[in-house]
C-alpha cells in the first residue's frame, strides 16, 4: 500500500489490485496511527479526543474503516 497526503488530501493506493483510495480525515489519521504500536482501543481513544467524539462514534468509524482496510489486504491484525 503507497499513500500520499497532498493539500490536506490523502490517497491510498493497493499497489497489488491497482485501485485509489481517497479518504477523509479522520480515516487518513486511523490510517496514519497504524503503525504497529497503536491497539483498536488506543486507535478509538485517540479518534474521540482529537475529533471530539463520542467513544461507541469513535469505535465504530475506527472498526468500519479497519474492516475495509482488511478486506483490501493492506493490514493484519
Amino acid at each position: 500500500m503507497a499513500w500520499q497526503t497532498i493539500d490536506g488530501e490523502t490517497v491510498l493506493l493497493n499497489i497489488e489490485g491497482k485501485e485509489l483510495l481517497g479518504v477523509n480525515e479522520v480515516a487518513a489519521r486511523i490510517w496514519a496511527l497504524c503503525d504497529g504500536a497503536h491497539s483498536i482501543d488506543q486507535l478509538t481513544a485517540t479518534i474521540a479526543e482529537e475529533f471530539e467524539i463520542d467513544l461507541p462514534t469513535a469505535a465504530a468509524d475506527v472498526r468500519t474503516f479497519l474492516t475495509q482496510l482488511l478486506a483490501a489486504k493492506t493490514i493484519e491484525l
